[in-house]
Formats: structure tokens, C-alpha cells, sequence
């Protein structure tokens, strides 16, 4: 046996002693993740953010414990399968097919679109040292960077999440950095 194919050997093995619910509940999942992916593919975003809900609301925050159980479940089985497709299921398709498994059962959920800009540490100019006015020194843009050197590139940075009640069923790592621009609650 390759080494390869041991830790797929091993995560089948796992998968085998679960019961039949869990397997069925990570087979769904896997599958929903496969739609979800080729759905963002081939549908423009405007068809499909009007599936998602209406735009600019949210859910309570506060859910019953059923709600937040069912929830909660679904996350896990998500972050379990996610990283093991062979598509790439990032937190956009996550949120997505969470969204639509608790939409199918009447659980309520908020599902947002936040974006970052983070300066490339490659391109940002050294600032000057020191701290006080140096009389020799070049002049400086409104940036801080001299005159003429280059601008540090910003780059934007998405991210997707889902929120049911208090609860952040996907996309909960560092979700808190990015600042939202759409909430598509239902």
C-alpha cells in the first residue's frame, strides 16, 4: 500500500464506523459542494443572489437550541468535507450549501459578503526611521512614501459567512476583519 493511499484507506475506514446518518449527512454535503461550485461557474451572481434571500436584512440573533443544533451539525460536516473535495470549496460554496441544507429544513440564517484590502508587504516602500522632521529628507506623499517611489499595491480580499441565531455556521475564521457589504437574510 502506497503512502498515499494509507490516509485515504484510514479516512474511509473512519467514515465506515460512523452511522448511517452522519455518512449520509457527509455524502450529501460532498455532493452539495460539488452543485454549489459548478452553480458559481456557470450562474451569474445576480440570478443567484436572488435565491439567497432578501438583500440588505438579517435574522434575529438569537435562534432556538433545535435551530443552533441543526446548525451547528451541518458546519461541522462542512468543515470535515470541504478540504477533501477535488474542486476547490472555498467559504463561498460553504456558505451556500449550509444555507440551502438549513433553508430546506425552515431554519432561518443571515448569509453575508464582506470584503478587505490588505497593503502587499512586497511593494510598501520602508518608511523613514527616526519619527521627527528630517530637514533632508525627500518629500513625502499623503501615503507617507516618498515622492516618486512606488505606491504599495492594494489588494481586496473577499470572504463569505453564514449566521444562524448566535451561531457562525461557516466562514467564522476571521470573519471579523472583513466588512460587510451584503446580508441576504431568510
Amino acid at each position: 500500500m502506497t503512502a498515499r493511499a494509507r490516509p485515504l484507506a484510514t479516512r474511509l475506514r473512519k467514515v465506515a464506523a460512523l452511522p448511517w446518518a452522519e455518512r449520509w449527512l457527509l455524502f450529501e454535503v460532498f455532493c452539495l459542494l460539488g452543485i454549489a461550485r459548478l452553480t458559481l461557474l456557470l450562474i451569474p451572481f445576480r440570478h443567484l443572489a436572488r435565491r439567497l434571500g432578501p438583500l440588505h436584512t438579517e435574522t434575529p440573533p438569537d435562534a432556538p437550541p433545535a435551530h443552533v443544533a441543526h446548525a451547528q451539525r451541518v458546519g461541522q460536516a462542512i468543515a470535515r468535507v470541504s478540504p477533501h473535495t477535488p474542486w476547490t470549496s472555498n467559504c463561498f460554496p460553504q456558505a451556500l450549501v449550509a444555507k440551502y441544507w438549513l433553508q430546506r429544513r425552515r431554519i432561518p440564517t443571515t448569509l453575508y459578503l464582506g470584503v478587505a484590502l490588505t497593503k502587499d508587504a512586497a511593494s510598501t516602500p520602508a518608511r523613514m526611521g527616526g519619527g521627527g522632521f528630517n530637514l533632508g529628507a525627500p518629500k513625502l506623499n499623503p501615503g507617507g512614501a516618498p515622492r516618486g517611489a512606488p505606491r504599495p499595491k492594494l489588494n481586496m480580499e473577499a470572504h463569505a459567512w453564514l449566521r444562524c441565531g448566535p451561531l457562525i455556521v461557516t466562514g467564522e475564521r476571521g470573519h471579523a476583519r472583513f466588512t460587510v457589504t451584503a446580508a441576504f437574510g431568510g
